[in-house]
């Protein structure tokens, strides 16, 4: 068996392709964050609708249909975790500017 001893590119090369990836998911946070934070075109309603209609489904599946009746996460919910949400994808994107300008 022959073996070619060199250097390698990964020894040298920095981790670009990360900071890249968390740049992406960083915005990708900010925009679904600032959607539910500041309620966009109804982002909070369609989302509490689209989640009383799961648990309809789930409820009828179950027999359990008190299910449906729950208002357990109000609005309020949403926008508190559209706010942390985006708060954490600024964060994101600060770190991954900072390290690759670094």
């Amino acid at each position: 068996m022959i073996m070619i001893a060199g250097p390698s590119a990964a020894d040298t090369s920095g981790p670009i392709g990360v900071l890249i990836l968390f740049a992406v998911l960083g915005v990708a946070a900010v925009c679904l964050g600032g959607r539910w934070a500041f309620n966009l075109r109804g982002a909070v309603e369609s989302t509490l609708a689209r989640r009383r209609a799961a648990l309809e489904v789930r409820g009828r599946r179950t027999g359990d249909l008190s299910l449906a009746d729950t208002e357990s996460l109000g609005p309020f919910f949403f926008r508190f975790l559209g706010s942390v949400i985006a708060v954490a994808g600024l964060a994101m994107v600060g770190l991954s500017l900072i390290l690759a300008t670094g």
